[in-house]
């Protein structure tokens, strides 16, 4: 029973910088099923396909292999089952694609859709006859009942893993070396030349509204800090990685696990950050000195709001927003750049709330932010309240719910003007920072646009 996963082409906006990052979640899932003796490759469209890039309308572009080179994998590889993969609502359309493109190679193959995405939209995902099963939930375990036959129905689940027995993700399989010489990872001020990602946690036991994590991944569970070592170790003997992505939605929410991992970092020699976002409430100065010893240059944290009422009624983040310019204020002493987060335009802010937050960041002392629209995306539970049907459109820079005191238009120009503003700010207010934090950034022959993460 041959097995292919394939990670879709992007669609994105044609002026945010074009990603280039390991799809650990099928590494994880083709390790699986090696270990258990079934045969299995992985394609990855955007990394084999980086430099292809096609018009998808006058605002974005998809860049990866194109249907006929995905055709020919597929042909020369003849595949029992191909699982793809679907993270982003606005990505969905791909992976319908790549669906389609199977079933015309030959119908007879299983075809299996996995992700956040269509975990939320099941019964619109199986509206499409190209798709087969989806699983809902972490996919190793049903992809294993899948291949090997123990699998009955249309949907697949399976309850959260242990992930003490998980083997590390199966990264022979991808082109590894493509990945580091491209050197487009999640962090856009990555100061290395060879960055790859990590994850030493799953889940999150938060309840944010505007996020899916929890109600795909479960709550946080861990890695083993001692097989996280281990696995970072072979990336830098294999791999000869400089600096890690940790890619984990919730890297600061066990403190033991956290400094368990700190200590094993020390004396490496790596640089790591952590760019989705880190709890601000797991943070204070010793955690923060072992971050720095350990190699951490920059953290971003996940404000979300400068309105005590839009923070905890709305958004429901539990910090503490006096920690966050202390927290800052330290970080830079002890040589620790910073980033903020925010999402604003929900319904519930008056336009003197949205303005907070960009003064708030100002006067935190925060190095560069990202201030998103809010996007209700497919699994959180403001989805539930605004429904969308332009998957495309669903993404931080789009109004995709409208707001009572502005216009669509109004609201998008805002917060435009936000990021603009306050990360090209850096330039007079320390130049040498401004070079140091955007240098990376220049090296990777990318044009930097101000105000995006």
């Amino acid at each position: 029973m041959k097995v292919l996963l394939i990670n879709p082409p992007l669609t994105q906006s044609r002026k945010s910088q074009k990603r280039c990052l390991v799809p650990l979640g099928l590494a994880y899932i083709a390790a699986v099923l090696e270990n258990n003796g079934f045969p299995v490759k992985i394609l990855d469209c955007v990394v084999e396909g980086y430099d292809v890039e096609e018009k998808f309308d006058e605002k974005r572009i998809t860049y990866g292999l194109t249907d006929a080179q995905i055709r020919v994998r597929i042909e020369q590889y003849e595949p029992d089952i191909v699982g793809v993969s679907c993270l982003m609502s606005m990505g969905s359309h791909n992976a319908h694609r790549m669906c389609k493109i199977v079933k015309e190679v030959n119908p007879n193959i299983e075809t299996v859709m996995g992700g956040p995405h269509p975990a939320a939209m099941v019964d619109e995902t199986l509206h499409d006859a190209n798709v087969d099963r989806v699983v809902v939930g972490e996919g190793e375990i049903s992809m294993l009942e899948i291949v090997s036959g123990r699998a009955t129905g249309k949907v697949i689940s399976s309850p959260p893993m242990n992930l003490e027995n998980l083997p590390m993700p199966a990264r022979h399989l991808l082109p590894m070396e493509k990945y580091l010489k491209i050197n487009m990872p999640t962090s856009t001020y990555a100061p290395s030349n060879r960055v790859t990602q990590i994850e030493t946690s799953r889940g999150c036991s938060f309840n944010c509204c505007f996020c899916a994590t929890k109600n795909f991944w479960g709550k946080w569970r861990e890695h083993p800090p001692g097989k996280v070592l281990d696995e970072v170790r072979f990336l830098i003997n294999r791999y000869q990685v400089k600096e890690l992505d940790i890619i984990d939605p919730n890297f600061a929410f066990n403190r033991e696990h956290l400094v368990e991992i700190l200590n094993g970092l020390v004396g490496l020699g790596l640089k790591w950050a952590n760019p989705g976002g880190i709890w601000v409430g797991g943070l204070d100065e010793e955690i923060l000195d072992l971050m720095r010893q350990s190699g951490c240059y920059q953290l971003s944290l996940a404000v979300e709001s400068a309105t005590p009422s839009i923070l905890h009624q709305v958004i429901r983040k539990p910090i503490k927003l006096e920690k966050v310019k202390p927290l800052v204020k330290y970080c830079h002493k002890i040589g620790i750049d910073t980033h903020a987060f925010f999402v604003t335009g929900f319904p519930e802010e008056s336009i003197e709330d949205i303005k907070r937050n960009y003064e708030f960041a100002k006067g935190c002392g925060f190095r560069s932010a990202t201030f998103n629209v809010i996007t209700p995306l497919p699994g959180s539970d403001i989805y539930k309240k605004y429904p969308q049907t332009d998957y495309a459109g669903v993404e931080p820079r789009n109004v995709n719910i409208h707001h009572s005191e502005l216009s669509d238009q109004e609201l998008e120009r805002l917060v435009s003007g936000f990021n603009k503003r306050f990360n090209r700010s850096l330039l007079w207010r320390n130049p040498r920072r401004f070079f140091s934090k955007y240098g990376g950034n220049l090296v990777r022959r990318r044009k930097v646009f101000f105000g995006r993460q």
